[in-house]
């Protein structure tokens, strides 16, 4: 299949139109599950451009995925500057830990504040799909 997402003012965040289109697998995680939910019932060669609220996409933003680091537990002091994405490994409820995407936000002193939101949570966002072949 081939998909994109956009925002509602048309910036393109991500698009395979252009591109190789994808092979997914409903449930193996490339896209979220709230999308994939949208391509239920979709047939080969089917289009379908949906108009999704941020709760229905991404989520919206959380307070509480704000977190406060102190630098040196930084590696590359270098990569401590504002708006930069970092890869950070984080622990969930069960302390199990996975990786995922972090921005850094402001810069107080010693301490780092990064937003571990996804870059999309709280935005509208248009989701355009069409689904080349289907395997069963």
């Amino acid at each position: 299949m081939n998909y994109s997402i956009e925002s509602i003012n048309k910036i393109v965040f991500e698009s395979t139109f252009e591109s190789k289109p994808v092979v997914i697998r409903i449930g193996n995680g490339l896209l979220p599950q709230k999308l994939e939910m949208t391509l239920y019932g979709l047939e080969k060669n089917a289009k379908q451009t949906m108009y999704l609220e941020a709760q229905d996409a991404f989520g919206l933003r959380d307070e509480r995925n704000f977190h406060t680091l102190k630098k040196d537990v930084f590696p590359d002091k270098e990569m401590i500057k504002v708006g930069n994405i970092i890869e950070a490994e984080v622990e969930n409820n069960d302390k199990d830990s996975k990786y995922t995407f972090a921005k850094i936000c402001k810069i107080n002193n010693n301490d780092v504040i990064i937003d571990l939101n996804h870059p999309l949570a709280g935005h509208k966002i248009i989701f355009k799909v069409h689904i080349l072949d289907i395997n069963e």
